[in-house]
């Protein structure tokens, strides 16, 4: 289990090694363009543009990318993946896996409803953002989304404890300066722990130069080498000698607090991770290019009147409810719809716009934000999202929610409401009721 207390350096941790001027004049001179270092811009880019130009089918659960555009995606990208599976996934090609979870964890693409499809969209007002950037701005900004916000749990609901980039940074120490050549078990532990598609985006950030061969039958990626690059080793030394880790305690501000207690020194920052990234490597005089950063608009309010699919076991029922309500009166309209007694705590779970997971939760949990804090046209999700409602935490009854609609404000309906429904609800206490 991940703990916090292994990011904060002991006092010898804290004495960064200083860059030398040999690898600070190194990351001084390269040139950045749409494929300099890598094409990692390049494909970010195009991989947008067939986003553009077809209504890109995802998965209900995963929002994974439907297998029918992969091969198409592979060949549009710079380095396009030789497989041989016969039913490949979006997995099976890590370099559109690396690039689809900087996608999501940029917020520069949602998953939204379309005729009963889930799609996965660009977002025309991030994407205006992106397309003012320069090409420096915008590969670092790609290198901040991975550093802080991308990781495979934007696909499985899982709580992230740490980014995938914690385990690319302290695996980097395992990749010798002659590469390693994948012909043994030691060697390939080292993809394993990695995982491919980190392989492929410290390719196409230019960290790393790869080879590859063609796959044995029935199998994936064959790697035969991977290497460091000087640029990527320069990288990786800016990274030690600067505190780009501060930009992850913003994920754990109520960790830190307790930390506080604990008596150690933490200060909570206002910057963002990027903007952080940004100070600790032009405090070393780098990368003077790099002025502006990508830009999340802020979070708009919906009224009108959400309409609710909520499902339990074989049974659901469609609640209508006005959006000046709270989600703790919604929590109480579906217990209701389910002739439940509201004698528990509850949480809904939810992913942002970004992919990550987060929890509403009862007054009475120690967590907070709370239900009966956020109204539901607060509420920052979109029409087609899944979201998951759990009642009691003992019996753990877990509720599937999908936002269908959100429609027309209606002055006449003053509560949630049942508007449609199908199927028994199953007993809350069936135990009791049997001794009775």
């Amino acid at each position: 289990m991940f703990n916090l207390l292994n990011l904060f350096p002991t006092e010898k941790q804290q004495e960064k090694e200083p860059l030398s001027e040999s690898l600070k004049q190194l990351l001084g001179q390269q040139v950045f363009t749409i494929n300099q270092p890598n094409a990692v811009v390049q494909d970010f880019e195009t991989f947008m543009e067939f986003l553009q130009l077809h209504k890109v089918e995802v998965s209900a659960n995963q929002n994974a990318i439907a297998p029918k555009y992969l091969a198409d995606i592979n060949e549009r990208l710079s380095h396009p993946t030789k497989i041989d599976f016969q039913r490949p996934s979006q997995k099976s090609y890590p370099y559109i896996h690396g690039l689809y979870l900087l996608l999501r964890s940029s917020a520069i693409t949602q998953v939204q409803l379309d005729k009963k499809k889930n799609i996965l969209r660009i977002d025309p007002q991030i994407l205006q953002s992106w397309q003012e950037l320069n090409d420096t701005e915008k590969y670092f900004n790609l290198l901040a989304t991975w550093i802080f916000y991308a990781h495979e749990g934007i696909m499985d609901n899982a709580s992230r404890s740490l980014n995938d980039w914690w385990y690319v940074f302290n695996f980097w120490k395992e990749l010798p300066a002659q590469g390693l050549n994948f012909s043994s078990s030691k060697d390939e532990d080292w993809l394993r722990r990695l995982k491919l598609h980190n392989v492929a985006l410290l390719n196409l950030f230019g960290f790393i130069e790869v080879k590859d061969a063609e796959p044995l039958a029935g199998k994936g990626w064959r790697i035969t080498k991977a290497k460091p690059l000087p640029f990527g080793t320069a990288m990786m030394h800016l990274m030690h000698s600067t505190d780009w880790q501060r930009g992850m305690f913003l994920e754990y501000e109520e960790e830190l607090e307790e930390e506080q207690s604990l008596g150690i020194d933490v200060v909570v920052q206002h910057s963002t991770p990027t903007e952080i990234l940004q100070e600790e490597f032009q405090a070393l005089d780098l990368f003077p290019e790099w002025e502006k950063n990508l830009q999340l608009p802020e979070s708009e309010s919906k009224d009108g009147v959400f309409v609710f699919k909520v499902s339990l076991k074989t049974a659901w029922r469609k609640i209508a409810i006005p959006s000046n309500l709270t989600l703790y009166d919604f929590s109480s309209a579906i217990l209701k719809a389910f002739n439940f007694d509201n004698d528990h705590l509850h949480q809904f779970t939810y992913k942002d716009r970004q992919g990550c997971k987060q929890s509403i939760a009862h007054p009475y949990s120690q967590e907070s934000p709370y239900t009966d804090e956020i109204l539901i046209r607060d509420w920052q999700i979109n029409i087609g999202d899944r979201i998951t409602y759990v009642f009691d935490f003992g019996d753990w009854w877990e509720f599937n929610v999908v936002l269908e609609s959100i429609e027309e404000s209606d002055p006449k309906l003053k509560k949630a409401k049942v508007i449609e429904q199908k199927g028994k609800a199953p007993e809350q206490y069936p135990d009791y009721d049997d001794e009775e």
